[in-house]
């Protein structure tokens, strides 16, 4: 049984999610928010008995200079990913939304490991293709790494560190480096800093609002402010929901790298989600894979010295509904 809902009637959604093993803050409507999405559905999936057993958040984006939408669901659906009969009712709810609204193409990228055959057989079967890029060039990163926390103490998180980060972070510590929360008020030195650390690393930062919309809308956002002498040298927002913990965005005073302060923040991060009885804490995306040939291996090597393992997801898929037009646009739009 198939069932609807907006972004101000999505508490069983969010409910289900929470509580799912594949829990993900992206398949909330408090992302919805966030995103700033005028549209957003909600799908529940129910059993004979009533009971939820899948839902899927879609986010509606026009497509510039066109009168057709994309469909995208980030890190959803989320269901039993051996229940294939689930995956198939949620995703003939997406192509009923997708002919009331003008929508030409799905996309989803669920947390699936690669190593399920059956599910990328499934999509497959029903028209999917899919990209398994490994850069950042997908909405969610393929490849990332993943710390398993479940029943540890600080001290034992610690000795998962590598010696010369643990040596980092004490003496961060010694230094006089001291942890707060962020408010709004942080913003724009938080901004300021994302555009050194931006700038650095080849990446543009999103804007103040967006930012602001992050702490203040999200379910479980966090922020994080690394201090020196009372000023602001380094800073990090987080998603807590469920079972899980994600680092999301980092960024620090490029003149004030030399006690460590943004290794100091991690272990304070990584000391939260244990104290909050999260399963897992999640550093997200890396290019490529581990090899030491591999130009963006120096950030592999910084993930794996916090204790994270490397993970391979199947990948982002797409469901083309008007294939002329989907080619026709993607066509338009290398033009402009």
């Amino acid at each position: 049984m198939i069932e609807f809902v907006d972004i101000n009637h999505a508490q069983e959604i969010n409910e289900f999610v929470r509580n799912h093993p594949k829990c993900h803050f992206e398949q909330t409507s408090s992302w919805g928010l966030v995103k700033n999405y005028d549209n957003w559905t909600g799908i529940i999936c129910r059993d004979e008995s009533k009971k939820i057993k899948g839902v899927m958040c879609l986010l509606h984006s026009k497509i510039n200079h066109t009168k057709y939408y994309r469909l995208y669901a980030p890190r959803g659906p989320i269901f039993d990913e051996n229940d294939s009969e689930t995956f198939t009712e949620l995703i003939n709810a997406a192509k009923k939304i997708a002919d009331e609204t003008n929508a030409i193409v799905l996309k989803i990228d669920p947390m699936i490991y690669e190593t399920n055959k059956d599910f990328l057989a499934l999509t497959k079967k029903m028209g999917f293709t899919v990209n398994t890029a490994t850069d950042f060039s997908l909405s969610n990163p393929r490849v990332s790494y993943v710390t398993d926390i479940r029943g540890l103490s600080q001290e034992e998180l610690m000795s998962k560190y590598h010696r010369t980060l643990r040596t980092h972070i004490r003496g961060s510590e010694r230094k006089g480096v001291t942890l707060r929360m962020g408010t709004v008020e942080d913003l724009p030195r938080f901004h300021e800093m994302m555009s050194q650390t931006g700038g650095k690393n080849g990446f543009k930062p999103h804007s103040l609002k967006y930012y602001e919309n992050y702490i203040t809308k999200l379910e479980g956002a966090g922020f994080y402010i690394a201090e020196e002498n009372g000023e602001t040298v380094a800073a990090t927002m987080t998603a807590e929901l469920g079972n899980r913990m994600w680092y999301m965005y980092g960024c620090s005073d490029q003149k004030r790298l030399q006690n460590h302060p943004n290794e100091f923040l991690q272990w304070k991060m990584q000391c939260h989600a244990i104290e909050m009885g999260y399963d897992w804490f999640d550093l997200r995306g890396v290019e490529g894979f581990p090899e030491e040939s591999n130009p963006k291996y120096g950030l592999h090597r910084y993930k794996q010295s916090l204790g994270a393992e490397f993970q391979v997801y199947c990948g982002e898929f797409y469901l083309v509904f008007k294939p002329l037009i989907y080619k026709s646009v993607n066509l338009l739009h290398k033009f402009l």
